[in-house]
């Protein structure tokens, strides 16, 4: 078979990612404090600021004098078109506030303009800025296409918008930083904010006398009693214990949360026991959890139609109250708007309550979650480029809106206040932008303070931000009104209610995140956005091998022992060399 190597200038910039994610780690890969602290020793980042002066401060709201034109380039969903973004409010704002008039010189879906890229790549000839995969900039970089952005990060960042994407950790940050310098702003996805929990009809628990899902066996005796009590009351056995959709290990209504508490993590690369980096799926911790779902699924208490659903068709269960619980992601509730529906329909909804609960434990041991890095996206600036600080200005801003409709603009900036009206038009309205990261919401922020308020009554900084005032004071009218809590303009509203039914849940598993990271706790996925040559060829295949072999395993088609078969196949067919590319990179880096 040919081996395959990245380039060494890839392999070292991807270096700071697994120094940062493996620092103190054990078997697992799991998080320290140094792995998510925003300057953690080590980094590239920080060794760039040890090397160099610091750079001069700029102006992050300046307009310019004389318009700007910018050229860019970025992917698109399919039912977009360039007409949307080059006249959306977004770029109307941008030349309002600072006389950047960006014009788009192609925009594509994902697949074609990776294609596109990849011929510019070949020709040198690059729009002024572009949003790019992590591969795509590192080529770029290795073939001096791009500039350095460290003293524009510096320099013109503001500290509002360097707080909320270091928040979660540099990450992102030190994969786009070579030889000191960064060369990427990235579209920060916290890591934090993947971690799974389980959801439960508390309802349906505290009728059946049944005990908190603290232990696996107190949660085994939860789900059978779901599945064969008929909580339901309505004299047909057409409950499930636990949801479960095609994908397995999906964000929401999945078995990777079953297969943690096991010591197994599917779909995941982390550090073995030896040191090396492994495939969690083929792993020998997976066998039992394989055999545990097979007994569940022959037990009644999963959905047989699994196997065709995706995660918004499963939820429809819960809408129908079929299902008793579910494992996923913070925004599980929200998936085909199942609780709220559930809610909005329900005779008496206030006597409804859910609820989020740790991973259980099997051993006693709190469960480690597993996290991932969706960072998939940098916006990155041509060498040619005369206005790069023009960068900052945007991402700034993008920071800036997530605060919520601003009376004041800030300090010396008048001109960005905006009125509610405005600011929901654009926010909510317009998603045709050019830059818009995850970190944009302040998400991890608000639920703190959130949360903090709630119990001690202090809402100072609630108030000194719009959007987390609007929200909470809407989450303290459902407190005290439930159903008949009314809206931002007064009128009752069930709709409204529902959303606060089922958003609660969503602060509930980021505060469960957020007491997971404290205790170093959480189990980092160490694949982040790194691909190689293997994967581009073989991912696909390898999941699909993957998916089939564990649904045969699970629906009782195949037995247990057909794990052992999928492993030779899986290595035999890529899995092996993709493991080989990943220790390939992480031994390149351990000498630097």
């Amino acid at each position: 078979m040919r081996r395959r190597k990245m380039t060494s200038l890839l392999a070292l910039a991807m270096s700071a990612i697994l120094v940062l994610s493996q620092a103190g780690c054990g078997s697992g890969g799991k998080d320290t404090g140094e792995s998510t602290a925003p300057a953690a020793a080590g980094t590239q980042a920080e060794m760039a600021q040890e090397a160099k002066e610091p750079a001069e401060k700029g102006d992050p709201f300046g307009k310019y004098e004389e318009p700007v034109k910018m050229t860019a380039m970025t992917s698109i969903a399919t039912t977009a078109s360039a007409t949307d973004y080059e006249n959306s409010l977004w770029s109307a704002k941008m030349r309002e506030l600072f006389n950047i008039d960006i014009e788009y010189v192609f925009l594509a879906a994902k697949e074609q303009y990776d294609e596109r890229v990849n011929l510019m790549l070949a020709s040198g000839d690059l729009p002024d800025v572009m949003n790019v995969s992590l591969t795509q900039m590192h080529q770029m970089i290795e073939a001096g296409l791009l500039q350095p952005l460290t003293d524009v990060y510096d320099g013109y960042v503001t500290d509002q918008a360097k707080e909320a994407m270091t928040k979660d950790g540099t990450f992102p940050f030190d994969a786009a930083t070579v030889d000191g310098e960064l060369y990427g702003i990235p579209w920060v996805q916290p890591r934090i904010e993947t971690c799974h929990a389980l959801f439960v009809n508390e309802k349906w628990r505290k009728d059946n006398g049944l005990p908190e899902p603290d232990t696996w066996e107190n949660f085994e005796k939860m789900i059978y009693a779901f599945a064969d009590g008929d909580p339901n009351g309505n004299g047909i056995k057409d409950e499930f214990g636990i949801g479960l959709t095609k994908k397995i290990w999906d964000t929401g209504f999945e078995a990777t949360s079953i297969a943690n508490a096991f010591g197994a993590y599917p779909n995941a690369w982390i550090q073995g026991a030896d040191g090396n980096i492994v495939y969690g799926s083929v792993q020998p911790e997976m066998k039992p959890v394989l055999e545990k779902l097979a007994q569940y699924y022959k037990d009644g208490l999963i959905d047989p139609e699994f196997i065709v659903k995706d995660y918004d068709t499963e939820a429809e269960l819960v809408t129908k109250e079929q299902l008793g619980a579910m494992f996923g992601i913070q925004w599980t509730g929200l998936m085909g708007s199942c609780l709220q529906s559930l809610y909005e329909n329900s005779a008496d909804p206030d006597s409804l309550e859910w609820k989020v609960y740790p991973i259980p434990s099997v051993d006693g041991k709190e469960t480690s979650p597993v996290v991932y890095d969706y960072s998939s996206q940098w916006l990155v600036v041509s060498k040619d480029f005369a206005n790069p600080e023009a960068v900052a200005k945007i991402c700034n801003y993008m920071h800036f809106m997530g605060l919520g409709p601003q009376e004041t603009g800030p300090e010396g900036y008048p001109e960005l206040a905006i009125s509610y009206e405005e600011w929901e038009n654009m926010w909510n309205n317009d998603s045709y932008r050019l830059y818009s990261p995850e970190t944009e919401h302040g998400n991890i922020d608000r639920w703190e303070h959130w949360f903090q308020a709630m119990e001690d009554g202090d809402t100072a900084w609630i108030d000194s931000n719009y959007l987390a005032k609007d929200q909470f004071y809407a989450m303290q009218r459902f407190a005290e009104d439930g159903s008949k809590m009314t809206d931002n303009f007064g009128e009752p509203s069930i709709s409204a209610a529902s959303w606060q039914f089922t958003y609660r849940l969503c602060g509930q598993t980021f505060m469960y995140a957020l007491d997971q990271k404290e205790k170093n706790n959480l189990t980092s996925d160490l694949r982040g956005s790194f691909v190689s040559e293997s994967m581009i060829e073989n991912q696909a295949v390898l999941e699909d091998l993957e998916i089939q072999t564990f649904t045969n395993i699970i629906t009782g088609q195949s037995p247990v022992d057909e794990f052992d078969s999928f492993v030779e196949q899986w290595n035999a067919l890529g899995g092996e060399m993709i493991t080989q590319e990943i220790n390939e990179w992480h031994e390149s880096m351990s000498g630097q």
